[in-house]
């Protein structure tokens, strides 16, 4: 795919991750190509533990507490499961420059959880959910935050 002539060309190897709390897309980007590599997602809690996360109590209330709880487990577990791709992807050379999109709750959870190295690979970042936009228009959201 071909990078947008209103985003400049990229001068090193850069890595975009598009992401949402359990689901992560990667492009990798050199000079003005853009090309997938890949994808991640997480599948917590289990689809046979859903049912178990919306039960009511014994006073006929609903347990929001648990599921709130499972929510929060799943960003954390997807949040490291992400840094230790990321991590590899670094160690095996795929990137020199790092972009992340999401939340902003979920890109500090992001961070956090990052290996140094990785961290300090992260230029840009884009506090949105844009999971179902191309990653030619992410891009140029990037480059219109920064204009």
């Amino acid at each position: 795919m071909h990078i947008p002539e209103t985003v400049p060309a990229i001068q090193r190897p850069t890595l975009l991750v598009v992401s949402d709390a359990s689901h992560a897309l990667f492009f990798a980007m050199r000079d003005r190509e853009l090309e997938s590599t890949g994808e991640i997602a997480i599948d917590y809690p289990p689809k046979e533990d859903m049912e178990r996360a919306s039960i009511q109590t014994p006073g006929g209330t609903h347990s929001a507490e648990q599921s709130e709880n499972l929510g929060m487990e799943k960003i954390h577990r997807f949040s490291h499961q992400l840094a230790a791709e990321l991590h590899r992807r670094l160690q095996e050379g795929e990137f020199e420059e790092l972009y992340l999109t999401g939340s902003q709750e979920h890109i500090e959870q992001f961070l956090e959880a990052l290996h140094p190295d990785v961290r300090s690979r992260v230029s840009k970042t884009l506090h949105k959910q844009v999971t179902k936009e191309s990653p030619t228009k992410i891009l140029e959201r990037f480059y219109e935050k920064t204009a």
